[in-house]
């Protein structure tokens, strides 16, 4: 309860009017109306006055905010001295530190987030019950640190006991970007699961790498440029070192694409041109692609098919290059007309 409340419920209880409450104190009615909505506060040197109108302390008039005030500088404390034995590799300090302040405020969610994470640290089975009954608390709270710091606690907390499958239900409930699952699964859904990770990251990392790069304040030169695009390229060889592409035939028609383009507008012409023909040879590789089952190391347990692979527009590929360069034909214009460009244009036609 804030004093505009505590304000408002002594002048009722009292029969006083808003009006009547203003005149007593020398203030307009707006502004006795302000302090009950709680878009502003009496001043300090009104307390003596209210006080004696009410007849009660300045104490009661402050009372929840002060012990608001002072449960917060308690918990400030708490944290505070919490970190230090954490630094000091004291557990049972720090549980009992947990302890005394869960007495003094056991619904308090901080008290109850650090109190599970320090039961976790070595008294998981004597304690399993109660990290539950905590976790499950957390997972309603408005804060995300505690909610997810109280979803990743009990997956481990069940995977300890050995419960494969209630850690798994709380490690679907985690964004992607923090994978629970590399510590619950085994055997080949552990392995599957890994080199799903190699294999997606490569697309993760040209949509990056393209979003950085089409940042014009970023200010990166042509050349800066060629070298982020030829990085991702190299990768791409390192993952898959069979050349076992199969739908990254795709993008890397697309990353030689930019890497010429950055080329050209460097003034690297027998660059881009030598790129534009690995464009053309990835795109004769994508040609046709129904499904691969992968053989590289890092991936080998994966098999892209049919279904998996989507398409923004009926339009072939080639076409959808050569209509990219058309557009971007100035760049190309010391190289234009050369046979070996022309040939190149040629190809994409027909694919």
């Amino acid at each position: 309860m804030s004093i505009g409340t505590t304000i408002k419920k002594l002048r009722r209880d009292r029969n006083i009017t808003q009006e009547q409450f203003a005149e007593m104190l020398g203030v307009s009615t707006n502004a006795v109306s302000q302090w009950e909505c709680d878009k502003t506060a009496p001043d300090i040197s009104h307390l003596p006055v209210l006080a004696n109108i009410f007849e009660v302390s300045a104490d009661v008039l402050l009372e929840i905010d002060i012990a608001k005030s002072k449960k917060q500088s308690e918990i400030k404390e708490f944290t505070a001295k919490y970190a230090e034995f954490h630094s000091q590799g004291k557990t049972e300090e720090r549980l009992n530190l947990c302890r005394a302040m869960q007495k003094k405020y056991p619904n308090d969610e901080t008290v109850r987030y650090y109190l599970m994470r320090v039961l976790q640290n070595g008294y998981i089975d004597e304690s399993f019950d109660e990290i539950v009954m905590l976790g499950e608390q957390l997972m309603e709270s408005t804060n995300m640190e505690y909610k997810m710091g109280a979803i990743r606690g009990l997956c481990f907390t069940y995977l300890h006991i050995g419960d494969r499958a209630k850690a798994l239900q709380y490690a679907d409930m985690i964004p992607p970007t923090e994978d629970l699952h590399l510590h619950v699964l085994e055997g080949n859904e552990l392995v599957e699961h890994c080199q799903n990770y190699f294999w997606k990251v490569c697309d993760k990392m040209y949509l990056y790498i393209k979003y950085m790069l089409d940042c014009t304040d970023a200010e990166y030169t042509h050349e800066e440029k060629h070298a982020m695009w030829e990085t991702l390229y190299n990768i791409f060889h390192m993952i898959f070192t069979d050349k076992d592409f199969g739908f990254y035939n795709d993008r890397l028609v697309r990353i030689s694409f930019f890497m010429a383009l950055e080329s050209g507008k460097a003034g690297q012409f027998e660059r881009a041109m030598e790129e534009l023909e690995k464009l053309l040879i990835y795109l004769e590789n994508y040609k046709g692609f129904t499904g691969i089952s992968h053989s590289s190391l890092l991936v080998n347990k994966i098999k892209i098919g049919q279904p998996n692979i989507a398409k923004s527009s009926e339009e072939t590929l080639g076409h959808a290059y050569l209509r990219y360069l058309n557009n971007n034909e100035a760049v190309f214009s010391s190289i234009k007309d050369t046979p070996r460009y022309l040939n190149i244009k040629e190809r994409l036609s027909n694919l």
